[in-house]
């Protein structure tokens, strides 16, 4: 009996032994880095011969925006319009706001341009040079190929003759979920 009552007492220890279960967990992870890029765009936008007023037609171009995050752009113009390259001081524009060269009466140093694109229209009367233009708030994330349109803002005045530049400047900004 001794024997027996061992037996079943090594029986309910082993069995209690058993009887817990276990439950391991496992975390996985991965990461993906944040990107955001413009691709496959022009560097250069020739507007071409401008007419005496600066009409030039419009010009187009199309970029690729990816952005695998939300993010912010921002519109930037070196002068502020497209200026008469010279270091003549008389052919220079007199401000952002008026495009009269500063020593030649009747005529314009300078024109604005447009651009259109998905994120906003602007005109460069719109985009400070020493400030970025934000293209609306927070924006989603993007895969697209897209249009870009440029055109010239003829002036009321004939412009100087030469050439006229700008360097204008899209940025995007991520930001995190």
């Amino acid at each position: 009996m001794k024997r027996l009552l061992i037996l079943a007492a090594m029986a309910a220890t082993s069995t209690a032994a058993y009887a817990d279960s276990v439950s391991p967990t496992v975390t996985f992870e991965g990461k993906r880095k944040q990107v955001c890029e413009v691709r496959d765009y022009e560097t250069a936008i020739n507007f071409g011969e401008l007419s005496n007023l600066g009409d030039a037609g419009e010009k187009s171009d199309t970029l690729t925006l990816f952005c695998n995050v939300r993010y912010n752009a921002t519109l930037e113009s070196d002068n502020g319009f497209l200026k008469l390259d010279t270091t003549v001081a008389d052919a220079q524009p007199n401000s952002q706001a008026d495009h009269s060269a500063t020593g030649y009466s009747g005529f314009s140093a300078a024109l604005d341009y447009s651009v259109a694109t998905l994120l906003g229209n602007a005109t460069t009367a719109g985009i400070d040079a020493d400030a970025p233009l934000a293209l609306g708030g927070l924006q989603d994330p993007i895969n697209l190929t897209t249009t870009i349109t440029y055109d010239t803002v003829p002036e009321s005045q004939p412009l100087l003759g030469g050439t006229y530049e700008d360097t204008l400047t899209l940025t995007i900004s991520p930001v995190a979920f």
